[in-house]
């Protein structure tokens, strides 16, 4: 804290957002430096691999800097922002809001610096400071590859040298870029989506599994219901009939709602059905989970599926929103296609994606009928299922969707 000619200038820090939380991306200044901050205002954007927040002042001054750029990682306890506060209505500060002093970090044990490749994730994969981020750039390290022996599992400059010396490191081929080529910075939610599909490649054995559902007294089903929950203020799309049908496959294949624990050498059988549902926004892909369906009526799950996509369009969605889901739905149907390869959200184990419902001509016996048809692509951990149980697990949830009446 230092004072100048009536003002006294306060170093507020990334607070404990919870959820062990410990770091951040810049997403979005909401205050530029000189700009005035009322109590409680808004100043800075952080995004968490929990959901985006919204850091609001504990002051009220006038931003005297800022610590970070847009697209930086911030780190709990650290700096983000200097307010300045006229002498004559400053309070006490908060503990939490004065900046600490910096704490030197661990020296990387003699047994750890023997083993510096990281072999399997743990909860602080890729951790570290924005200087040492840098420094893994300019050598063309990837952090996410390289243990970390600092605090709370930190990768260190010694960590990174240790990397580099064991030789498994192998530089990064160098994007081609032209004269005349823009080059966008990968931030916010894009660059949080890119790295959990880093993270689902790197750690799961994929496999595709497709089948065609024959849909048409589930449109007639969902044409028959649209008014009634139309009354209730609800648009009832497919959306919700497809989750309350993969909960039910869930109920009769719950080795399907599942994740590996690779450190445990373990299979982690979920109790819950938390579906997680991809949602276009104006933010970007976002993936919201519905809690607990197993609990569900078909009702309750259109209720419910509404009252989530209504928050992810507001940017209402809270950090409880988007966390501990199991299994997952994405609707690529709205903007067309056929069939896809979707990656698994990992951890999860299963992936379900889902066309835009067509007419086919469909053979009978000896006769020819048009019929409504859903494309339905899925991706398995080949670790945990095999072929004939992803089969299986196909079957009975178009069977659901074929005959919608189960679905009740």
């Amino acid at each position: 804290m230092t004072t100048k000619t009536n003002q006294t200038i306060y170093t507020v820090t990334m607070p404990d957002i919870g959820e062990g939380v410990v770091e951040g991306e810049v997403t979005a200044w909401l205050k530029n430096v000189g700009d005035s901050l009322a109590q409680d205002e808004p100043v800075v954007e952080l995004m968490t691999d929990k959901a985006t927040v919204e850091l609001p002042t504990p002051y009220v001054g006038t931003l005297a800097k800022q610590y970070y750029n847009v697209g930086d990682i911030a780190i709990k306890g650290k700096p983000l922002y200097d307010v300045a506060v006229s002498t004559d209505t400053v309070t006490a500060p908060a503990p939490e809001v004065i900046a600490p002093k910096a704490e030197a970090a661990p020296k990387a044990s003699k047994t750890a610096a023997k083993s510096n490749i990281r072999t399997a994730p743990d909860g602080n994969q890729g951790l570290a400071t924005p200087p040492i981020r840098q420094m893994a750039k300019e050598l063309g390290v990837d952090t996410n590859q390289v243990h970390g022996t600092g605090k709370d599992g930190r990768v260190t400059a010694d960590d990174i040298r240790n990397f580099l010396s064991q030789g498994a490191h192998k530089p990064a081929t160098k994007p081609l870029q032209l004269e005349g080529d823009e080059v966008q910075p990968l931030i916010g939610i894009r660059r949080l989506v890119a790295k959990k599909m880093v993270d689902s490649k790197r750690h799961i054995p994929h496999f595709g599994f497709c089948d065609k559902a024959d849909v048409t007294l589930l449109t007639k089903f969902r044409e028959k219901n649209k008014k009634e929950a139309a009354a209730e203020g609800i648009h009832l799309t497919f959306v919700p009939l497809f989750v309350r049908a993969l909960s039910l496959t869930l109920k009769e294949y719950p080795q399907v709602n599942a994740s590996v624990d690779e450190e445990a050498q373990a299979v982690i059988l979920h109790k819950h059905h938390n579906i997680s549902v991809a949602m276009k926004t104006e933010q970007g892909l976002i993936v919201p989970v519905l809690k607990e369906v197993e609990m569900m009526n078909l009702r309750d799950t259109v209720r419910s599926y509404h009252a989530l996509r209504q928050k992810a369009l507001k940017g209402e969605l809270k950090p409880e929103d988007m966390r501990d889901s199991t299994i997952t739905i994405s609707n690529f149907g709205t903007e067309g296609g056929l069939w896809a390869t979707p990656v698994i959200n990992y951890p999860e184990a299963a992936i379900l994606a889902t066309a835009r419902i067509h007419q086919e001509s469909v053979v009978r016996g000896n006769n020819i009928f048009i019929r409504d048809i859903l494309n339905c692509s899925w991706s398995f951990d080949h670790r945990i299922i095999d072929g004939a149980l992803a089969a299986a697990f196909s079957n009975h949830f178009i069977k659901l969707l074929e005959n919608p009446s189960a679905l009740l």
